[in-house]
């Protein structure tokens, strides 16, 4: 299963900076590899590598960052792969899943808070997940780091869509 996080400092609590030259290489690196799994489907990382031409060292990084776990997910619940991520590393805020349905359909991935939502008076359960187009990790993932959006007004605006798919 894929997964792409955003986390806050643990002394702080204040969102990490993002950014950077290298940080742009491994975000792009991330992104080949997101589309190579989206055209071809699922694939072991030596053919990951056959079709991407990154080196060994560089692919086996961009993969860590984007997988919870290769196989081992299959079936799991989206809560049950949030669960794991948050006993892995408890800053999470929210995980973006690559699950069966990203790899079919219209590849939409899948946007889960690891923070229950917090309502107040006259406000609507929107849930604690939503789904966006890949081009859209990077949008909504920087926004939830540096505090610009909360996880909450991106599924407001994907609840406000009639297949519930975030794409503006």
């Amino acid at each position: 299963m894929l997964t792409e996080t955003t986390r806050t400092s643990a002394p702080t609590g204040m969102p990490q900076r993002q950014g950077g030259s290298l940080s742009r290489s491994r975000q792009g690196n991330e992104a080949l590899v997101v589309r190579l799994l989206r055209e071809h489907g699922p694939l072991t990382r030596s053919e990951l590598g056959t079709l991407c031409g990154l080196s060994r060292t560089t692919l086996y990084d961009a993969v860590g960052a984007l997988m919870v776990d290769e196989r081992g997910y299959a079936g799991a619940s989206p809560d049950e792969v949030v669960l794991s991520a948050l006993a892995a590393d408890p800053r999470l805020e929210v995980v973006f899943l690559a699950d069966a349905a990203t790899m079919t359909g219209d590849h939409s991935l899948l946007a889960v808070s690891t923070r229950p939502e917090e309502l107040e008076e006259g406000d609507e359960e929107l849930g604690c997940e939503f789904r966006l187009i890949p081009t859209l990790v990077n949008t909504v993932h920087v926004n939830l780091a540096i505090g610009h959006l909360d996880f909450w007004e991106f599924a407001y605006g994907a609840a406000r869509i009639p297949d519930n798919v975030l794409r503006f």
